[in-house]
C-alpha cells in the first residue's frame, strides 16, 4: 500500500472518535445546500457514500427515504458507522468493486481529496461507470495548489482536538478549473459554489453523468 495512504488511514484510524465528533458537529443541512441539492438532482434513491467517516451523512440520508452504500478505507471508522446503523464497508475509493449502473447518486463529500492527482481521472472514470447514466456525483475539495502531507496537529480543521496526536494526513487540493480538467470526458458540470467555513475555501461541484445508456 502506498505510504501517502498508509499515513492517512493510521490518522483516521488512530483519532476515528475525535474525528467523528467533530465531522457530527458539522451537521448544519440548512447552511449546507449540498445536500437538499443532492438529493433534488437524484433520479432514484439508491446513493453511494464514498468516504462515509462515522456515518452521519449516510444517516442523514437513510433518515430522509434513501437507500444507502457506504465506503471508506478506515476500519474504525466503519466500525462507527455501523454502529450508527449504516451499511459501511471498508473499501478503497481507488479500487471500487461495484457493478456498473449500480448508483443514482455518489456523494464524495471531502473523500476526494486524499487521492493524488496522478490518480484522479481513473478514479472519476470509474465513479462514472458505477453510477447510472442519469446519475448525480456530488465532489467536496479544498482550494488550493499543493498536494502534500499536513501534521494534524497544525491543520487548522482538527488541531483544536488532536494538539498531540503526532499523526498526519495526506491533502490534494485543487483550483475549480483544474478539477474541471479531470472530470470533463465522464461528467457534465450542472452546479458549482464554494464556502469558506474554518479559514479554509471549499469548492462544491454537483455533476451529471455524461455516459449513455
Amino acid at each position: 500500500m502506498d505510504d501517502y495512504k498508509i499515513k492517512t488511514i493510521e490518522s483516521y484510524d488512530k483519532n476515528a472518535k475525535n474525528f467523528a465528533e467533530y465531522f457530527k458537529g458539522l451537521m448544519d443541512v440548512p447552511g449546507r445546500p449540498e445536500f437538499n441539492k443532492f438529493t433534488g438532482s437524484l433520479n432514484g434513491n439508491k446513493i453511494l457514500d464514498l468516504g462515509c467517516g462515522g456515518g452521519d451523512h449516510s444517516v442523514w440520508f437513510r433518515d430522509n427515504g434513501f437507500e444507502v452504500s457506504a465506503v471508506d478505507l478506515s476500519e474504525e471508522m466503519v466500525k462507527l458507522a455501523r454502529e450508527k446503523g449504516v451499511d459501511a464497508r471498508v473499501i478503497d475509493i481507488e479500487d471500487l468493486k461495484f457493478e456498473e449502473n449500480s448508483f443514482d447518486g455518489i456523494w464524495a463529500v471531502t473523500s476526494l481529496l486524499h487521492v493524488p492527482k496522478y490518480k484522479i481521472k481513473e478514479v472519476i472514470r470509474k465513479l462514472s461507470l458505477i453510477l447510472k447514466p442519469t446519475g448525480v456525483l456530488l465532489v467536496v475539495l479544498k482550494e488550493g495548489d499543493r498536494e502534500n502531507y499536513v501534521d494534524d496537529k497544525n491543520d487548522t480543521s482538527s488541531r483544536a482536538f488532536l494538539k498531540n496526536a503526532g499523526t498526519k494526513r495526506y491533502f490534494v487540493p485543487y483550483q475549480k478549473d483544474e478539477f474541471l480538467e479531470y472530470t470533463k470526458d465522464s461528467f457534465e458540470l450542472i452546479d458549482f459554489w464554494s464556502q469558506k467555513p474554518r479559514n479554509t475555501n471549499y469548492l462544491h461541484f454537483l455533476f451529471r453523468n455524461r455516459k449513455s445508456a
